[in-house]
């Protein structure tokens, strides 16, 4: 998907077309939250689409999916970007202490996609102009709701995490990631819900870091082909489980594999617990989306345990029926409760 070109730089690219776009991207993304956001008010559904394909893009890059169209840069600033993204790959070697999971041609691109997107981020902070339709898009949300670009820098900076190898030795560790990554789009999602307790930013960390808990075990295959484990080591070796028999298919039959299971669903499902919280704090017009959200992911983790923790041989996915049910549910013709 061309999402900017050179053509369209002298012509600015309107609000409403940069939301359309900002929404086709969510549309193609296929995922299972968006019916949840046609429930939406018009105006908090189109500023959740913004949100949605920053983060999308994001994830894009670190993956080697997507880069920005950097050509509509004028020469000047493609030159210090170049320079300051140097700077950058080398800081974030030594931050890590590690060599990047990625060849130097592919590492110093995705750097540099991630910082240009943080060049952004301080342009909409001050107030300055900004081009591409993604943020022309998430300049006007900002405008409307108070998202704490914070929040966001914290999760391009998760996003930086991923491009060098995963070494997660407790769960404080993966926590944190979490944190970056997950509740930092929880925190700016409940300001364009809306609420009035302050508790309610408490609980959408909580929901942020059971969402992600759960994404690491749908994605675990896919991850390791990666070369990424996020479990704990010092949890997986707590039940005589190494980090490198994850390669292996005929683990998930283990006694020791299922006993780690029942321990890290047990612990996901804590943070769902408390995450449910924020359910009745966020205004009435927003609330079924992350209910949708969170019976969505509880849904794959209870397919966890259906399989006694088997998420290794084949991907955690929820069956055509119940893919049905969420739709419906999503228009307000099938209650989800009524399911569970």
């Amino acid at each position: 998907m061309v999402l900017f070109s050179k053509e369209k730089a002298d012509s600015k690219i309107s609000v409403s077309e940069s939301y359309q776009i900002c929404e086709d991207i969510t549309r193609a993304a296929s995922t299972s939250f968006l019916r949840s956001f046609k429930s939406l008010p018009a105006e908090k559904r189109s500023s959740v689409h913004a949100l949605y394909a920053f983060c999308r893009k994001v994830d894009d890059i670190v993956d080697g999916d997507w880069l920005p169209d950097l050509s509509v840069l004028e020469k000047q600033e493609m030159l210090e970007l170049n320079q300051r993204a140097e700077y950058r790959a080398i800081a974030l070697g030594i931050e890590r202490m590690s060599e990047p999971s990625n060849s130097d041609k592919n590492h110093f691109q995705r750097v540099r996609a991630l910082l240009w997107f943080r060049d952004n981020l301080d342009t909409i902070e001050i107030g300055g102009e900004v081009q591409h339709p993604i943020f022309i898009a998430l300049k006007d949300t900002m405008n409307k709701f108070p998202i704490r670009i914070t929040d966001l820098k914290l999760l391009l900076e998760g996003m930086e995490d991923d491009l060098f190898p995963t070494n997660y030795q407790s769960f404080e560790d993966l926590r944190s990631y979490c944190f970056k990554v997950a509740s930092t789009v929880g925190l700016s999602l409940i300001e364009i819900y809306g609420y009035t307790d302050p508790d309610a930013r408490e609980y959408a960390e909580e929901m942020g870091i059971f969402l992600q808990m759960v994404n690491v075990l749908r994605d675990i295959q896919e991850d390791r082909e990666r070369g990424r484990l996020y479990l704990p080591t010092d949890e997986l070796e707590m039940f005589n489980i190494k980090p490198e028999e994850i390669e292996d298919v005929n683990l998930a039959s283990s006694r020791k594999w299922k006993r780690f299971m029942k321990h890290y669903i047990s612990r996901t499902k804590t943070h769902r617990n408390i995450a449910l919280n924020l359910m009745p704090l966020v205004e009435k017009d927003s609330r079924r989306n992350p209910h949708m959200m969170c019976a969505v992911y509880s849904s794959i983790l209870s397919e966890a345990e259906r399989r006694n923790g088997d998420v290794l041989s084949k991907r955690l996915q929820l069956g055509f029926m119940k893919k049905i049910g969420f739709a419906l549910s999503a228009l307000g013709l099938w209650s989800i409760s009524a399911r569970k």
